[in-house]
């Protein structure tokens, strides 16, 4: 676990600096000088982005990750490469084709409840372009196990580049429109930065030659296609049919909301960029012992980490609201519902690498395939029903029965799952300092409130989770850090 450990670190922290951007753009900076439609926008574009993303890419973010080690020579990496850069362009071209002939009718369609989206639909396929080849080439960096960098672009670059055209914004020197715009021009920088990074991390030479296992290649290319598209629909769907029943500027509440839970994946998000090409090494070579020991001690490292996240966030939820315009707090249920579907995903531990990089991912896309079907008829029946709730139920219920059943999958196949005696114990610790924080609130300014509380949370927290040595490396870290 040491790579893992190292390099999970250094996710974290960076991912967290990012969280902390994006609080700092969401919370503050939007929230003066975006308006309610705009902001709303915003996270419609970018959700919108992401649904298609998986298609843009072709699954090649996925591909490189689980084929790349088995190719051992330089000939036949660099044909793998070459051909992994130009396969997306065999849908990238088609779509776009097929988007300026339709144009007007598919910006209609996106229109029909609020009519400024349909002005802005070639930044959704311009984005989700540049998010494919980001992560193409974050893919050609992660199999050198070198993941910090890219997750640098991936989680910081970002919202710092927002930060500055918010500031913009604030300064006059660009307008709403502009910025919106303007979040295509920061996600092709990114996807420029992290190729030059790629290139020199490993630089192939241009071959057209036929590639070792191409049927099988080219299959799960298509295969993750359609994971990646089930996955991503999961997560963004809901404020993509958002847009189809409520107000624009709901749709900005519901992704205050999402935004805060998400904080709670970043640990998973942290780790994930390390445990997939480690898990992908491992399959290759046939180490079950430690594909299996991975599974395990990720996810229980994750399940303490993020568990002080949640406790955090859900101790704290009301004062946060305090913070922000009083007509945002209609979404505080929502935070809750995101909350636990963000939490399962580091319960899980490396669940997602172990099925992307086996033989088992086939079955588990027909799950995901049913399930998105599901949450697709669960939003239609329960957001007219109960608008922004209603979507994070439909979102919580669909992720949880995929995030499971791919879990029991697992178990079924290879005989093995994620948890611990001591993942339990962890779980029930989270639950009862929840219990005991939650009702516990100050008569103070919501600053001071959250500073106190969360320093008294953290340190229960941190002293339980050392006393009951729940984590080998949790408790090395405190040991290292806090003699």
């Amino acid at each position: 676990m040491g790579i893992v450990i190292k390099q999970s670190g250094w996710n974290l922290v960076i991912t967290g600096l990012g969280f902390v951007l994006g609080a700092l753009n969401v919370l503050i900076l939007a929230q003066v000088y975006l308006s309610d439609d705009y902001y709303g926008l915003w996270n419609y574009v970018l959700s919108s982005a992401f649904l298609y993303f998986p298609l843009m890419s072709f699954g090649i973010h996925n591909t490189i990750v689980k084929y790349y080690s088995s190719y051992s020579t330089k000939q036949e990496r660099d044909a793998f490469l070459t051909q992994m850069l130009l396969w997306p362009l065999f849908i990238i071209v088609p779509v776009l084709v097929l988007i300026y002939i339709a144009q007007e009718p598919i910006a209609t369609f996106i229109s029909d409840k609020n009519i400024i989206t349909g002005k802005y639909l070639w930044c959704i396929p311009l984005v989700s372009i540049f998010q494919a080849y980001f992560e193409i080439f974050y893919a050609w960096v992660k199999v050198h196990m070198k993941t910090v960098t890219g997750n640098f672009l991936k989680e910081v670059f970002y919202r710092a580049a927002a930060t500055v055209t918010l500031l913009l914004l604030a300064t006059d020197v660009i307008n709403q429109h502009q910025f919106i715009y303007s979040l295509v021009v920061i996600y092709a920088l990114r996807a420029l930065l992290m190729k030059i990074i790629a290139l020199k991390t490993y630089m192939p030479h241009f071959r057209l030659s036929k590639i070792v296992n191409r049927v099988q290649v080219l299959n799960y290319c298509i295969y993750m296609i359609i994971a990646g598209s089930i996955s991503t629909a999961l997560i963004d769907l809901d404020k993509f049919m958002l847009n189809q029943y409520v107000a624009i500027d709901k749709i900005g509440f519901y992704g205050i909301a999402v935004f805060i839970a998400t904080v709670i994946a970043v640990p998973a998000r942290g780790m994930a960029q390390i445990t997939h090409p480690l898990t992908a090494g491992h399959f290759n070579r046939n180490e079950m012992n430690q594909v299996q020991t991975l599974y395990k001690r990720s996810s229980l490292n994750l399940t303490i980490i993020a568990g002080f996240l949640l406790v955090i966030i859900t101790c704290n939820l009301n004062e946060f609201y305090e913070l922000m315009q009083p007509e945002t707090r209609v979404a505080i249920p929502v935070v809750f519902l995101i909350a636990i579907t963000k939490f399962s995903e580091n319960v899980l531990g490396s669940n997602n690498a172990i099925l992307y990089n086996s033989d088992l991912y086939k079955v588990t896309l027909w799950m995901g395939l049913v399930l998105t079907f599901v949450a697709i008829g669960l939003n239609w029946i329960l957001i007219p029903e109960f608008g922004l709730i209603g979507a994070a139920i439909a979102t919580c219920v669909a992720y949880l029965c995929y995030a499971f059943a791919k879990a029991y999958y697992v178990y079924y196949k290879l005989d093995m799952h994620p948890w611990t005696a001591k993942t339990w114990s962890s779980l029930l610790m989270i639950a009862i300092i929840i219990g005991l924080f939650y009702f516990w609130d100050f008569p103070w300014n919501p600053y001071i409130n959250i500073a106190v509380k969360s320093i008294i949370i953290g340190t229960t927290y941190l002293i339980t989770t050392y006393k009951l040595h729940l984590s080998t490396e949790i408790n090395h870290i405190i040991e290292k850090y806090i003699p």
